[in-house]
């Protein structure tokens, strides 16, 4: 991952909407999971915002990075901590394609993360107390 990347990572970590979508173009492509597109950094923003709002913290573990003609493809697996300080991890693969100011313009998280909003597991998903 190139320091830029890590960086957005470390401020997505943070907790940091703000921090978070200065890495995107005006203009970006959103699409988290089974959600619907986002089209743009406001819409991006709010988002993010109230996906924070759901968890209590985070944390990226990078396990495989691919870079071809503009986008890159990370496999990793993300820790969230859950209001209840349980932790959830989720394998997650993530889709970043650059424009040409060096600004992701189409982010794509294919990820499920429907434990978050459960209390009760299934047998995929891996909680660590």
């Amino acid at each position: 991952m190139n320091t830029e990347q890590e960086e957005m990572f470390r401020k997505i970590d943070m907790m940091s909407a703000d921090g978070f979508v200065s890495y995107l173009a005006g203009d970006v492509k959103f699409r988290f999971g089974n959600a619907p597109e986002l089209v743009g950094r406001d819409s991006v923003q709010a988002a993010i915002e109230s996906f924070f709002s759901n968890i209590a913290g985070l944390k990226h573990v990078l396990l495989d990075e691919w870079n071809e003609r503009g986008t890159t493809i990370l496999r990793f697996d993300t820790h969230y901590t859950k209001h209840d300080r349980s932790v959830f991890v989720a394998p997650c693969c993530a889709v970043l394609r650059y424009d040409t100011q060096g600004l992701i313009d189409d982010y794509r998280i294919y990820a499920d993360v429907s434990p978050l909003y459960s209390s009760s597991l299934g047998n995929e998903a891996r909680l660590v107390s």
